[in-house]
């Protein structure tokens, strides 16, 4: 990718998930009309909240281009692992271990902070914007 495109004020407009290959991919369009799509492989923690009719990202976050504060990892990370109305509790040493990760680049966490509609957190071990 040549340069780096601004998510601000896309709007989510495709989700495609193989489970069985840990593949996630996600088309924005962006404010200029243009299409991006994010390739997320490896997926091994990921959750959607909120989807509707309309979907504007305020913002897109990937811990390999920006910095994560720890307890943004371990908030985001335990509301990826929560399901039905129950709020997952990460263990310290567990947080410890996506810190870690994280910082050395073995996975990646994306989150997608919504104007409207689509929350998003994602869990991987590679991160593309594709073209």
């Amino acid at each position: 990718m040549d340069q780096k495109k601004n998510y601000h004020d896309a709007e989510l407009v495709g989700l495609y998930y193989a489970r069985g290959r840990q593949h996630l991919l996600l088309t924005f369009q962006l404010v200029n009309g243009d299409l991006a799509v994010v390739r997320c492989d490896g997926v091994t923690h990921f959750k959607l909240g909120e989807m509707g009719l309309q979907n504007v990202t305020s913002r897109l976050l990937i811990s390999s281009e920006q910095e994560f504060h720890p307890d943004e990892i371990r908030n985001h990370i335990n509301w990826a692992c929560s399901r039905d109305g129950h709020e997952h509790a990460m263990t310290d040493s567990r947080a410890a271990y996506f810190r870690t990760s994280i910082r050395h680049r073995q996975i990646t966490l994306l989150v997608l902070e919504p104007s409207i509609g689509a929350e998003l957190v994602v869990v991987c071990k590679a991160i593309e914007h594709v073209e």
